[in-house]
């Protein structure tokens, strides 16, 4: 029996192992070779700063990949319209799950992938999302911290071996703003990417957590919504450019998810089919755009969505290794254009704001402190992504009459009119809420229906 736990515990002990070993690595090697290189320091004066980093960064990791578990909890509810609220359990035998089945990523490790409970799998998906959820977020933290990626900020010498972070309130304001939008375009990629639009309520959220800050205190701007810097600009107090500059980073996120649109949701028709999937597709890709469009300004959006579409197409691989969830009504058996660079998005956010200092400084950069001509060169060459990120395999036809297969499209077919197209999307919503039970579900247990068209014949794996 002992013999049994033991070797249920060794990829745990493995990982724990490993972790310590690379903290140690870290601490006593780099110390050595500082020491090495630095005359005027001992090798035991270094180990109490690169304990300092080393505790820093363990302490972000666990915290930003607890953020992770929670967005995992949130990409499975709020679809169904449950509450976000709660101890987490297992959704086959409903157990609630024990403290240390929650310690992020090492949890499942410990478990094997199974629940304690009921044996059953746990899908791999949790500690995928919770490692690229924390590390995102560290990097962030660390970059931040330690003055090494604000634009414009004050920066004191990095050069010698002792070096530590530099906390300050506005600082502290700053990171948490961008450690929210970061996580909440994460949990809204997490939807998307199970082919399900996005919930209103997490729209809702997304425009107060995002928009609200901003306008309290103008220091979270960083950059000013200006096409050229003003001289000795400064953000504090500056309240009016603040609803400036997000009111300049929303038309800009609606500009890009319109030309977007033509690549990965071509049936949208906001005119002729505000209800269709399409357009319920148009509307998530804004309300995602939106996000990175007012936290790193309007003018560095063009080069944003063109980096989302490279790393859309990079990170296809790594995107096939995370599960579907399975949905109320079956999402999609294969991911698509949409979700591939709704899964970038945040990658996207992330490494501009780790390299937004480089790039600020760099001319040929779109910015506020590039020439407009980059700004304009750079929003031309965006006309471009849709054909470099569309599918291959679906045409605009082919959506639009799988759409009205699906019952989610509205006076798509030709020949159909759109009272008619109403008439129908009443009948449907009719059905779908004697089927709910409740009319204010309905709304989050439909998948959309461009994404809905590749469900037939899915397997469904097993949800979390």
């Amino acid at each position: 029996m002992t013999r049994n736990r033991l070797r249920k515990k060794l990829p745990l002990l493995a990982t724990l192992t490993l972790i310590v070993l690379a903290a140690a690595l870290y601490i006593f090697g780099l110390a050595w070779i500082q020491s090495r290189m630095h005359a005027f320091y001992d090798f035991e004066d270094l180990i109490q700063p690169r304990l300092i980093d080393a505790t820093i960064v363990g302490w972000l990791l666990f915290f930003c990949s607890s953020i992770g578990s929670f967005l995992n909890v949130v990409a499975w509810r709020m679809p169904r319209g449950e509450g976000i609220g709660g101890h987490s359990h297992c959704p086959r035998c409903a157990n609630t799950l024990k403290i240390q089945d929650n310690v992020p990523v090492l949890g499942w490790i410990s478990l094997a992938g199974r629940c304690r409970f009921c044996s059953l799998p746990i899908s791999r998906r949790y500690p995928i999302v919770e490692a690229l959820v924390g590390i995102s977020l560290t990097l962030i933290g660390i970059t931040q911290l330690y003055s090494l990626s604000l634009p414009a900020q004050f920066v004191h010498w990095h050069g010698g071996p002792l070096w530590t972070p530099r906390v300050s309130p506005e600082l502290l304001a700053i990171l948490t703003y961008h450690t929210v939008a970061v996580s909440t375009l994460w949990a809204m990629a997490l939807i998307r990417i199970d082919g399900t639009r996005l919930p209103t309520r997490l729209i809702v959220f997304a425009g107060i957590a995002v928009v609200a800050p901003m306008l309290a205190f103008p220091t979270v701007m960083v950059v000013p919504w200006q096409a050229t810097r003003p001289l000795y600009w400064v953000p504090e107090g500056l309240h009016v450019d603040a609803i400036m500059r997000v009111a300049t980073a929303l038309v800009a996120a609606a500009l890009f998810g319109r030309v977007l649109a033509k690549g990965l949701c071509p049936s949208a028709d906001l005119k002729l089919d505000p209800l269709g999937g399409g357009t319920r597709r148009l509307v998530d890709l804004i309300a995602m755009l939106s996000i990175p469009a007012i936290v790193i300004g309007w003018q560095s959006m063009p080069a944003l969505v063109i980096g989302a579409a490279i790393l859309s197409l990079l990170l296809r691989p790594m995107l096939r290794w995370i599960p579907i969830n399975d949905g109320p009504k079956g999402q999609i058996a294969d991911r698509g254009a949409m979700e591939a660079f709704a899964f970038a998005l945040p990658f996207a956010l992330t490494l501009h704001l780790l390299l937004w200092r480089v790039l600020w400084e760099t001319p040929y950069w779109p910015s506020d402190q590039s020439s407009r001509n980059v700004i304009i060169v750079s929003a031309l060459l965006v006309l471009v992504v849709p054909w470099f990120v569309r599918d291959r395999t679906a045409t605009t036809t082919d959506v639009t009459s799988m759409d009205a297969v699906a019952g989610e499209g509205v006076g798509q077919q030709a020949g159909v009119g759109q009272q008619a197209g109403v008439d129908e999307q009443a009948r449907v919503d009719q059905a779908g809420i004697a089927a709910a039970g409740s009319a204010d579900e309905l709304p989050e247990h439909h998948g959309d229906g461009e994404s809905d068209q590749r469900d037939q014949g899915r397997d469904h794996a097993p949800g979390p």
